[in-house]
């Protein structure tokens, strides 16, 4: 419980130097790390009320709690620490990528809204029924599903067909952008060896390509509302920033997993391994909280962020529900940090990246 924490900032602070530290200064990190983060873990702690802290008499879930606190300091706490420790990195360093990614996305944007443009249009232009099938494939996959988790499995939520479908519509846009992130830089290589672009642009091509279907799809959900009669309260406000931290999300993992797969292979089949296992812990076709057994399904419900989009997404539109403001904040938080990972991962590598395709 207390290496975790650890382990995690001690492995970003790595990652943030390319692995270019020696072995003296890695033990010196750790020690670091291991009083650091566990020393703040104590104090939270503390200003929480629990005074005497032992971990031998922790329960379980306070365990949950500590970890993934600890993980989400292992995020925040080695930035900082490289800038105090590390010459390398700077506040001057850090605000040049930050201008720099600005310029970026104002530079390339439009080239990757043109291609996301091209690529729907490639898309339809050679079958029979064009964009029905952007409406036919989610459809489809919904009565499979509710079939199969309604009638067999039992499992009732109120308008459930679209329960499921919100669910299908957010999962399928984060799975099929991380799947497509493994391998866009090689599928792309032809447009790599003869122009310059930030690589994650392609990313936020096929992004936009998969948004516009998901808009299509969440058209669909109204009609499902619509046929239900669900009520709408005024809740529904926040279906635009839940939709804003999805992308974020999605964006920062995809970042980073573009990275490994230029050099990885294998990449594509343990990405689909591990999102077929992911899927199931997302609540994709049933509630989490009320299907797994408590605590544990509450804990996946929230630190899942995934699993806590879907669910504050039904709650606003489908069960005029609130959403919990403090943990979209802290979501939305991560998600900038992962994209601040996985572009100056990009932006470090980019030149290697031709060599090796």
């Amino acid at each position: 419980m207390l290496l975790v924490p650890t382990l995690f900032a001690w492995g970003i602070h790595n990652y943030l130097r390319h692995g270019d530290l020696s072995r003296r200064r890695k033990l010196v990190f750790f020690a670091v790390y291991f009083f650091l983060m566990n020393g703040i873990l104590y104090f939270v702690s503390w200003m929480r009320g629990v005074k005497r802290l032992n971990p031998s008499n922790m329960t379980f879930t306070y365990r949950v709690k500590w970890i993934g606190l600890g993980i989400v300091l292992g995020f925040v706490i080695p930035f900082i620490v490289c800038l105090i420790t590390e010459d390398q990195i700077t506040l001057g360093g850090l605000k040049r990528y930050i201008l720099r990614f600005v310029r970026d996305i104002h530079k390339y944007m439009p080239y990757a809204i043109r291609s996301a443009q091209a690529d729907l249009q490639s898309e339809v232009s050679s079958s029979y029924l064009n964009w029905m099938w952007w409406l036919i494939e989610p459809l489809c996959m919904m009565l499979i599903y509710a079939f199969m988790f309604g009638m067999v499995f039992h499992i009732r939520e109120n308008y459930f067909s679209a329960f499921i479908y919100l669910g299908l519509t957010m999962w399928g846009f984060f799975s099929r952008n991380v799947i497509a992130s493994v391998g866009i830089v090689r599928a792309n290589k032809g447009i790599i060896n003869k122009v310059y672009m930030p690589k994650y642009v392609l990313l936020l091509s096929k992004m936009c390509v998969n948004t516009f279907k998901m808009m299509v799809s969440f058209g669909v959900s109204v009609l499902l509302m619509l046929y239900y009669r669900v009520p709408i309260s005024i809740y529904v406000i926040w279906f635009l920033p839940i939709l804003v931290v999805l992308f974020l999300v999605t964006f920062g993992v995809g970042t980073i997993i573009m990275h490994y797969g230029v050099f990885v292979r294998d990449l594509g089949y343990i990405i689909g391994i591990v999102l077929q296992m992911f899927m199931y812990m997302t609540g994709t076709f049933y509630s989490i909280s009320k299907r797994i057994q408590a605590p544990f399904g509450e804990l996946l419900e929230k630190y899942n962020p995934i699993a806590f989009l879907i669910a504050s997404m039904r709650n606003v539109l489908l069960y005029q529900k609130n959403i919990d403001v403090k943990l979209l904040a802290f979501w939305t938080g991560i998600s900038i940090i992962l994209i601040a990972l996985g572009t100056f991962t990009i932006y470090s590598n980019e030149n290697g990246y031709v060599k090796v395709i």
